[in-house]
């Protein structure tokens, strides 16, 4: 029996790993330039979303902790949290599959 979860894997490119902020491209021209004033919240969230986008995809130190300790055989397999999540994941399929 084969389990389809109904959605196809994502493969993201290499270069997602560490997004940098992406700079928006300024492409008014000085005739219809306008003075504008951000609520004190706008400037917060452009300020959140500028850090947010700096914040690297894939926690490097992690992954290579984790790597280094399997290769010295200390890394330990909670086999019961798995099991539990694949469960719960098989349950969830069948709820959006009714």
């Amino acid at each position: 029996m084969k389990i389809d979860p109904g959605q196809k894997p994502v493969t993201l490119p290499a270069s997602v790993e560490n997004r940098p902020a992406q700079p928006q491209a300024d492409t008014r021209t000085d005739t219809d330039q306008t003075d504008v004033t951000l609520s004190q919240r706008a400037a917060r969230m452009k300020q959140l979303e500028t850090r947010l986008a700096a914040i690297p995809v894939i926690d490097r130190a992690r992954v290579d902790s984790i790597k280094e300790a399997i290769a010295s055989g200390q890394y330990t397999i909670n086999t019961e949290n798995i099991a539990d999540g694949l469960i719960d994941a098989v349950k969830e399929m069948l709820r959006v599959a009714q």
